[in-house]
């Protein structure tokens, strides 16, 4: 798996948040093919003490460490090859895949009777590339794969499901090779894709959709086909936000930061919330409640400041309903929108904070969208860290998108947007309105990741040990969340018919949302020594 890289973010010789462009060199490499002769294909999805990672270590020369949260980049390093690298990455994302619809197979392939489920995109996505794993070494065409007579990932699936297994394994087979800049092949391959893929299939048909759509458009950029500036960014708009509203993760995330910022201001009689992207506002009704709810200390003056971009036309009437909501209260309330349209031109006076009141400033999912403009990003870290404020909330996606490879880096998104799309489908499929929305929004987003390079790659997002070290730099120490804290996500989550999906872990003191178990959002406490 890539590599972040040593940790001076903002160095004229890139490397951590701002990882060189290696497009044109890495995706380009020779290798030999791994023979794999001497274990069954059994063995390799299903055996519980073989990983594809191991084979491919075996045969490749390489001997760093492939554990996903622990390696280095360093630019100096020539470039392995990034195909090989995309199958270690592979085995991430289990290949150890042991539940077929309506059995499971054991070690030694003999089957256990288990409830009759459909696979999940996530599990189909796995059954793919494990075949496709199988297929990479054997150099079969890529036109046959899906036919091969002794495919053993097929067995045991509905006829649906072997379609998108066959339908993802194809995805696959297309982005190594505009690894590869065989732009030929990739095009033939996906046409085959969309064949079957549509935005208005089912939700495997609709991920591949979009991913095929992106690797499209790194063709046509690639061979000069098409410039960056053709795409036209989606706005967020009442369908999206209604839909977000629905989905577990994105409200433990939004109600587990103002309970911990709560609990940090409580004991206070002034208070300043500054919003780094607010959207709907919704989040500040429930902290409004439990300031009331509290009356511990009656709240003399509540100011909410949101930074938003110019596109956010919604910030009047967001503006104005919590005003009236404060109003309801009996809360003193104070509310002003900071337009920009880059984060170079936040200062501190914009603010206009006071000394009597205690300041905690919400920074959710807007940090990462910087990491491509690392002056922008360092100027809104020096405004905070002089506001001083008593806690800083951070909510980024744990997911690592500033991948060098761009077959790595592929596949990373490909499995995250898996597991986003299995809950827009498991939780508003039946408004369809919201979900092709949100599904629109992902898609845009996609394109970035898979299509742009440089500067034009604003979608970078990184884990939350890569958020550690940067904060390091400011002199920011993290916070645990309190017992309180973490009951009130566990509450949240179960108030969702489909809460029992969404899953809560603790990284030290951050708090990781999921979706079945996959990473989607960390949630994090700050505070400056």
């Amino acid at each position: 798996m890539a590599e972040f890289g040593d940790f001076n973010f903002l160095s004229d010789n890139p490397s951590g948040f701002y990882q060189q462009d290696i497009s044109k060199t890495g995706d380009q490499t020779n290798y030999q093919q791994p023979n794999p002769g001497y274990l069954t294909f059994n063995e390799w999805m299903f055996g519980n003490d073989f990983t594809i990672s191991e084979l491919i270590q075996k045969k490749s020369k390489r001997s760093e460490n492939l554990a996903t949260d622990s390696v280095n980049f360093n630019p100096s390093k020539p470039v392995s090859n990034p195909c090989l690298e995309s199958l270690q990455l592979l085995n991430s994302y289990g290949t150890k895949v042991k539940r077929m619809k309506g059995t499971i197979l054991n070690e030694r392939g003999s089957e256990v009777s288990e409830e009759n489920k459909p696979l999940s995109i996530e599990e189909v996505l796995r059954v793919a590339g494990a075949r496709y794993v199988h297929f990479f070494p054997e150099g079969h065409d890529d036109f046959y794969m899906s036919t091969h007579p002794c495919d053993f990932a097929l067995s045991g699936l509905s006829e649906d499901e072997r379609a998108d297994v066959e339908l993802a394994h194809v995805l696959f087979a297309a982005a190594e090779k505009v690894g590869y800049h065989q732009f030929d092949r990739a095009r033939r391959l996906l046409q085959r894709c969309e064949w079957t893929a549509s935005s208005y299939g089912n939700a495997v048909q609709r991920l591949v959709f979009y991913f095929a759509k992106a690797l499209r458009k790194r063709i046509e950029r690639q061979t000069g086909r098409v410039s960056i500036e053709d795409s036209k960014e989606e706005e967020i708009n009442f369908e999206a936000l209604k839909g977000c509203m629905k989905l577990p993760f994105q409200q433990v995330m939004h109600l587990t930061a103002v309970q911990a910022i709560f609990e940090h201001v409580k004991m206070t009689t002034k208070v300043h919330l500054i919003d780094l992207e607010i959207r709907s506002g919704v989040h500040w009704s429930a902290f409004m409640q439990s300031l009331v709810d509290s009356k511990e200390i009656p709240i003399k003056l509540l100011k909410i400041t949101a930074v938003v971009s110019d596109k956010s036309h919604l910030i009047e009437q967001v503006g104005k309903w919590l005003e009236n909501v404060a109003e309801s209260l009996n809360i003193p309330f104070s509310f002003k929108p900071i337009l920009v349209s880059d984060m170079m031109e936040i200062k501190e006076e914009v603010f206009r904070t006071e000394d009597d009141e205690m300041v905690a400033i919400y920074c959710p999912v807007v940090l990462g969208s910087m990491i491509s403009r690392p002056t922008s990003l360092e100027n809104l870290m020096r405004v905070i860290r002089n506001l001083n404020p008593s806690i800083m909330v951070v909510s980024e996606i744990e997911a690592n998108y500033n991948l060098p490879s761009f077959v790595n880096r592929f596949i990373e998104a490909l499995f995250f947007s898996a597991s986003y799309f299995d809950c827009l489908k498991t939780c508003i499929e039946e408004d369809e309105d919201s979900r092709r929305k949100m599904e629109g929004l992902c898609g845009k987003e996609i394109e970035n990741v898979v299509a742009s390079e440089g500067s034009d790659r604003v979608a970078r997002s990184v884990k939350i040990e890569v958020w550690r070290a940067f904060f390091a730099r400011f002199r920011m120490e993290e916070m645990e969340f309190s017992d309180s804290c973490l009951s009130q996500a566990k509450l949240v989550a179960k108030r969702f018919a489909y809460g029992k999906f969404c899953s809560l872990e603790k990284n030290e003191k951050c708090l990781i949302v999921g979706w079945k178990e996959t990473p989607i959002i960390s949630v994090s406490a700050w505070q400056f020594l």
